[in-house]
This record gives C-alpha cells, structure tokens and sequence, in this order.
C-alpha cells in the first residue's frame, strides 16, 4: 500500500488517488496515516531560488496528499484544514459521496472558528439536505453572514436561519456592505419581521460581540428610524443596552431615548437604575449624553427630585470640569437640599473641583478635606523582600528548571545556573531520574519554531546535560534517546530552511544570529564547560535580588573565591556582574573590599563602589575598568582608560546621552510631529576583550528581546531605551501589537529597576505619558508615582519633555489629561506639589494655544488651588496672551486672579 501511494505521489497521478482509496479497508486507511504525514513534510519543504521560494511538491502532489489525509486520517490527525481540500468542489463532493467521514460534521461546524475556508452557505446547506452535516445554530449564521446571496433559494433561510445571522453573526458581517441594503428591502416586503430586527439589533449590545459587529446593529437600528411607538415597546431591550461594555451601543441607545424621554410612557424609574454606572464611565459622550437626558426629564416630567438625585451625584467620579459644572447645575436648578441629597454627595466631597464647590455651598462642606503629606521612602535595590531564592541540592534544581524554561529572561534562569555549577555532579542511581520530565520539557521547549533565544541556550544545555547522565546511567533514562530522537528528527526537517538557526547539539554549534546574542552564547559556552569540568567556583554574573540586582558584598565575596583559587574570571562574566551591581549603599561592601581583597581586584571595586575618586590600577584587564567606569560614572571620561583602544566607539553608548528633538512631520499628515533619535552605527569589533555593551549596540536581528537585554545594564539603560525610541516610538500613535508589546514590556522594565533617570530615561517616561496605549500609559504613571514617593523624579525634567512633544501636538493632549486626572492627582500632598511643577515645565514649553490646551490649564488650576499656590511669573505671561483666545479667555482669567 505505501509503495503505490508512494508511485501516485511521485508519478503525480491524480485520477488514480481516489480509486486506490476506495479499494481499502478502514484498517488499511488507518495503517497508511504515519506515511501520509510523511509524504507531507516531504512535499512541504521550502526550496528557495534566487527571487523567490516554494514548496518542494507541486500541486497535483498537494491534492493528492489532501485527499488521502482526508480520507485516512481522524479529525484530530486532519487537523483544521478549512481550505485545500475543498478548493475543487467537484471533487470533494465526490469524495463525500463513498468515504463521508463520521467526523466530517463536527469538523464542519467547528468551522466558525477557522480564519477562512474554501466552502460557504450554499455549500452547507448542500451537505445537510444529502445527510453530511447536521449544523448548529452558530455554523448556519457565521456562513451566512458571509453570504449576502440567493436568500429567497431555500425556505429556512428568512424564517430561521436569518435569526441565527443576528446570534450568531460572522465577524466579517460589518464588511459586507451589501447586508443592510438587502436587511432594509426584505423588511420593507415584510419578508423578515421589523419588529423582531429592531429587538435582535439592540440584543446584539450584550452578546460579547466585537465592536464592529455591535456596531453594524447598532446602525442597523438607526437606519431603520425606529417610531416613537417602537421605542416605547422596546424600552426593556434599550435600558438593557445601556449596559454594554461598547460605548457605540451605549451612546446609540442613549440618542434614541431621548425622543422619549420626557414622555409619559418613559419608565423613569427603571431608567434611573442604570445612572449610576452610565454617570461613572470612563467615556465622557456617554456621560455628557447621560446628564443631558437627565435634564430633559426634570424639564418636561414632574417627578420626586431624588430619583434622579441620587444617581446624580456619581457624576463626579469624573474630574472634568465640563462635567462636574453640568452636573452642579442641574442639582442646584431642580434638586433641593435634602439629608438624602447632602448625604449622597459626601461621598464624592473630596473629588469635587475648586471651581464647582462653590455652586454646591448648600450640599457639601465648604472647605475641601486637606491630603495628610506622605512620607517619603527611600528606595533601596536589595533587601530582604526582593531577595530571590537560593537553591540547596540537585532535587532543588530539578524542580527549579522548568520555572526558568517558561521565564528564561527572569531572574529564575540566573537561580537555575547558579545550581547547575553547585549541583550537576550531586547526582545518583535514585535521584537522576527527576532528569526525564527537565529533559522532556526542554526537548519541547527548543522544538518549537519561535523560541526566545536565552531558553535556546538553557534547554540545549539541560539536553547535553541529561544526554551526558544517559552514558552512565542507561537503565534509568532509557526514554531520553527517544525523546532526543524525535527531537532531532524535527529539526532535520527545519536545517532546510535558510533562515533556520541551529538549536541542538554542542553548544558551540547553536546559531546567534546577532551580537548580542552571541555575547550570551559565549557566557553559554562558559557555564556549560563550568558544569561539564565540575568547576564549582560561583559564577559571577548571576542576580542576588530581583529583578536584576546583584548585591555588592556578595559580589566581593564572589571574587574573593576566584582570587582565592588563583583562577581569572571570563570577562563577559565579571562585565556583566559589574554591570548589574546595585550601587546605591556600598559602605559595608568597601570595608570587605579592604578586608579580604588584594591587587587589581581590590583596586578595581574601590573604584567601582567610589571609595576612590579616580582609577589607581593595575590595568590587566581593560575591559573590567571600562566597564566599571562606564558603570559607576557613565558621563565620565577618565583619562586613565583612554590607551585601552575602545575610543574607535561612539561616545554615546558610554555616556547613554544622544541628541533628539521633536520636529514637524512634514511626510505624514496623520501624525504631524516625529520624534527624532539619533544612534550612531557600529559594528562589532575584533578585539582581545571586547566590551559587554559593544555585543548590545551593535547591529542586532531582534528587538523583541530589548526589554530583557536591558536589565543587564540596570545602571545605564539608556542604550536600550534609544533603540526602543527610535523602533517604536517616533510617531504617537504606532498600533502594531509587536510595537505595543515592546513599549510596554521596555516600561515595565524601567518601572522594576527603579532607579533615579537619566536624559534619555525621562524621554522614554515622557514619550510614554502620552502613549496611545491605555495600559502603557498607565504603567508611567505608576512609575512617576512611586518615583515622587522616593524623591527621586526631576519633574522639570520630565516636564520639559512633554511640553517639548505637545508644543507640536505630537500626541492628543486628552491623554496626559485624562492620565492626570485619573491617576496622577489627589494621590498625596507630596504628589500634587510634584504635579504643580509638572505642569508648570509643560506649559514653559508652549508658544501659541495648542488643541485642547483649556484642559491643561483647567486642572492646572485645580493643582494651585489644591496647593494654595500662584501661577507661575512666566506662565503669567504667557497666561495675558493666551486669553485673546476665546476658548482660553474664561480659564486664563482665573488663572491670573489667583
């Protein structure tokens, strides 16, 4: 049997594949699975040419190979093969007709999760009238939505199928502009109920549709300008609507209660129930819809006042000025002052903005509750509390490794090495059988197509770790051969593709593919010859305390051990260590440094912890003197270092300062200002003891692994935060879910260091204040947060970067303002004098009014009256020029009589 599959393959017999199937039994099918996939991989194989690529079968191959999968092979083993096998419709309904799987239903009805597939509506509803398919409600209505064709064919499709479309709907259904021509012309040849749509539309706001999809109904509703009658009997449906996590259903629910709202038939009441969460969205049209129904209700229907007075005051959740103002006026225009009333609002008191309490006097205390001054922690980089953990036997390790496999960029990799020197030889005949399942994860882990290259480096090691416990102890790892086997197989068939970087065998072998990389695979290469020669002198390099620190006693006492045992340390390992050195309290580690150290070492870490001013020497190895200077004192330039030959790279990657400027986009008319970075280009060097940070700043592949790569360079990030600058963050507004990805894992990063900025630190922090990302945005604010706490954030600094951006209108200002007010104010005393000189360095930096320039300078007056302060004598001026704007006039006029 596999030699005649084999010949109708090679010989490209297409017309004969079929009848060879239909001539096996089902055993013979099943037995011809393992082959099948086989032929697959085989024909599957890229080729590459010169201009191009393509696979090493060719068509008629492909179909041949299609159909016999099809016919041999279970769903699980067929897979979710939506597409090739039902490009030739003939054929496959010839297929069906002798050989119908038993699992070809359900694989039909799963469809509605493929991306696309090769068959449609017609198509389905062919195969359930000849018994192939049994459908759900879900498969009729994703295929339809994506059928806007031949509806008047078959009965079912208007009287059921249609209601499925609006349960069910497709995610393309939004773009497929022909449905809501077709939905308005069947309703208006009663073909398809109105009434029944118009409820179906406004069901769709809570069927976790996505916003596209809630969207079309929503349109759908509005097209169809449902009567004032209508609107009556479908009032449930509407209040429920309001609830919807999409706020284009809330605000098309809200439009259209308005022309019912001041009714008699209008359900107040009910109504009233929803205010509370409607008055506290995020989302000001919903809100500012929200009060405006609100008012007319009060105008045109006599009620009890606190109905709708008590939900009322949740409206000043929000601290927009626009929004409380509204607010206040329709309390003080229609709600009296009542206990339930005065009660209500205490809760919100504190959140009420200078400028409004005064219209409340009645309902609120006068004097606003005064924030208690926090205070202020120092932040120290290694304590008890971020100390990781510290392994004691080979059972420890074992358990520890497949930790450090699914976070090979965390501190648990450095705890994993650590054990691996201390305990790869403590093993037996009883213990070295917790290596099958280490050995298992790490042949799965480095099999698969995308793996971050530092868990390329563990799992070869763990594998050429346990292969080496399979020689002496066959009996008990009998399985490792064969997990190994299969492994290689499966890179075999990958060393084809060109791009493909070798992962198995001598570590020496595996690909690094960039310089950086290959900075952590010479460190691979040392740690496994460590392991392998039973050397148990620690390594130098890995962290004490998390995220990335390592403390400087046991730094010392690292080095002491090598000193001790006469040994030299690599230099990638100790210019590492060097590198994530916390430096922030190094009193007791110079005294151990006096104590127990003598020569270079002694004279490189006084230097380095800044006992001494300058370098005292001896220099016999540069690169740790280097780095050490560049570490400790990154714009130093010492004198001492400079016959060390590294002056052939650019200064800027010591230093970490590079010039940048916002400027106008004159290129691109949607994002019309561009943040600039200059990074100088280097290429990585041949030299005796090239530095750690050459192997960053040199040209690397991938910048996925920035965020990582930067807390080894805890104490100078400024390398990886220009990269990210320029990558990711030149326009405002980049969506790409990788550039996202990467600006908030480099944010993240930053936020765990925490440590007082630099230059290029406060133009990431700023940047990202006014990320379009949410979450992003949310994370800076955090930092800034806690950086106040510690009196550690320059917020003139920060500030000047943010005017600098917005003077050109480089992002919306409703972000940094919405930023502000949900995050940044009211968090202390301390924080609003720090948010007072944020602002005031923003608004140094503005010339002419910028769009939306009301709303800064709206909370900037919350900020001094909150402060008891005075504008600024500089902003003052600026203030008497800013007010011949109409829209500024009123804001600027408070301003200047504070």
């Amino acid at each position: 049997m596999k030699e005649r599959l084999y010949e109708i393959l090679n010989e490209e017999k297409i017309h004969e594949i079929i009848p060879f199937l239909q001539q096996l039994s089902i055993e013979e099918r099943k037995t011809l699975v393992p082959s099948i996939k086989k032929m697959d991989r085989e024909i599957s194989k890229i080729v590459m040419t010169k201009n191009s690529y393509h696979t090493a079968g060719s068509v008629s191959q492909h179909s041949i190979i299609d159909i016999a999968s099809f016919v041999c092979m279970d769903k699980k083993n067929f897979g979710k093969n939506y597409w090739s096998l039902f490009r030739n419709a003939e054929q496959t309904e010839q297929i069906l007709e002798w050989g119908c799987p038993e699992w070809f239903s359900d694989f039909i009805n799963e469809s509605v999760e493929a991306e696309f597939t090769a068959f449609n509506y017609k198509d389905i509803l062919g195969w359930t009238e000849k018994g192939y398919v049994q459908p759900k409600p879900e498969l009729l209505g994703h295929h339809l939505s994506n059928y806007p064709a031949d509806l008047d064919h078959h009965p079912e499709t208007l009287n059921t199928h249609f209601w499925y479309l609006c349960e069910y709907p497709s995610k393309s259904l939004p773009f497929r502009k022909e449905w809501l021509p077709i939905v308005q012309k069947l309703i208006a040849e009663k073909k398809i109920e109105r009434k029944r749509f118009l409820k179906e539309c406004l069901l769709a706001s809570n069927r976790n549709f996505n916003k596209n999809v809630t969207g079309w109904f929503m349109d759908a509703f509005t097209a169809l300008k449902p009567t004032e009658e209508e609107l009556y009997e479908l009032q449930d449906e509407l209040f429920s609507g309001l609830s919807s996590p999409q706020s284009k259903a809330v605000n098309t629910i809200l439009s259209h209660l308005k022309k019912i709202v001041g009714t008699p038939g209008f359900k107040t009441d009910e109504f009233s129930q929803y205010l509370p969460n409607l008055l506290s969205s995020e989302v000001k049209t919903v809100v500012v819809a929200s009060l405006v129904l609100i008012e007319k209700i009060f105008q045109r229907k006599k009620i009890d006042p606190e109905i709708l007075g008590m939900p009322l005051s949740t409206a000043f959740v929000s601290k927009d000025d626009g929004i409380q103002s509204k607010a206040a006026k329709i309390i003080l225009k229609y709600i009296p002052a009542s206990e339930n009333m005065i009660e209500a609002l205490s809760h919100y008191s504190d959140n009420i903005l200078t400028n409004v309490r005064p219209l409340l006097i009645k309902y609120i205390e006068e004097k606003q509750h005064e924030l208690e001054a926090i205070a202020s922690k120092q932040l120290f980089l290694t304590t008890d509390e971020n100390a990781v953990r510290v392994l004691h036997s080979f059972e420890d390790l074992m358990f520890h490794l497949p930790l450090a496999m699914d976070d090979p960029y965390s501190h648990h990799c450095d705890i994993a090495l650590n054990g691996f020197i201390r305990f790869a030889g403590n093993v037996d005949a009883d213990s070295v059988k917790l290596i099958e399942l280490v050995f298992l994860k790490a042949c799965k882990t480095i099999a698969k197509w995308e793996v971050p290259f530092l868990n390329v480096l563990l799992c070869n090691a763990i594998i050429n770790y346990g292969l080496s416990l399979l020689e002496k102890y066959p009996v008990q790892l009998k399985n490792l051969e064969r997990i190994y086997q299969k492994t290689q197989e499966e890179e075999i068939s990958r060393e084809s593709y060109s791009n493909y970087q070798k992962k198995l065998g001598p570590i020496e072998n595996v690909g690094a593919d960039c310089p950086a990389r290959q900075a952590f695979k010479e460190l691979a290469i040392h740690v496994v010859q460590k392991i392998q020669s039973g050397d148990k002198i620690p390594l130098l390099f890995p962290i004490t305390h998390a995220p990335c620190w390592i403390s400087p006693v046991i730094l010392v006492e690292r080095l002491e051990a090598y000193q001790n045992n006469n040994v030299i340390p690599h230099h990638l390992d100790i210019q590492l260590a060097l590198q994530r050195c916390a430096l922030d309290d190094t009193s007791e580690a110079i005294k151990l440094v006096e104590k127990r150290l003598k020569g270079e070492y002694r004279e490189l870490l006084l230097f380095f912890f800044g006992k001494n001013t300058f370098p005292q020497g001896p220099y016999e190895h540069p690169s740790w003197w280097m780095t050490a200077g560049i570490t400790r004192s990154p714009e130093a330039v010492f004198e001492e270092f400079k016959r060390f030959g590294y002056d052939t790279i650019p200064q800027e990657f010591f230093s970490g300062s590079y010039e940048w400027k916002t400027i106008d986009s004159k290129k691109n008319s949607y994002y019309p200002a561009e943040l600039n970075i200059t990074i100088p280009k280097y290429h990585l060097e041949k030299r005796k003891e090239p530095l750690f940070v050459e192997y960053f700043v040199a040209e690397q592949k991938e910048l996925i692994e920035i965020p990582a790569l930067m807390l080894c360079f805890p104490n100078t990030p400024a390398n990886a935060l220009a990269k990210v600058i320029k990558h990711c963050l030149f326009y405002s507004g980049i969506a790409e879910v990788y550039e996202r990805s990467l600006v908030l894992n480099t944010a993240n990063a930053l936020y765990q260091i925490k440590k007082p900025l630099d230059e290029i630190g406060y133009l990431y922090l700023g940047t990202v204040f006014l990320d379009s990302d949410k979450t992003i945005r949310g994370t800076a604010a955090e930092m800034w947060i806690e950086h106040v706490s510690g009196q550690i954030m320059d917020n003139a600094r920060l500030g000047r970067v943010i005017g600098l951006h917005e003077r050109l209108e480089w992002a919306p200002v409703k972000r940094l303002t919405d930023l502000i007010q949900h995050h940044m104010l009211n968090v202390s005393k301390n924080h609003n004098i720090a948010l007072e000189e944020l602002i005031t360095n923003i608004l140094f930096q503005m010339e002419t009014p910028i769009t939306n320039l009301k709303k800064i300078l709206e909370i900037y007056h919350e900020v001094l009256a909150l402060n008891h302060s005075e504008a600024h004598k500089e902003i003052i001026s600026k203030l008497n020029s800013w007010k011949e704007n109409s829209s500024l006039k009123k804001i600027c006029n408070l301003l200047l009589k504070k």
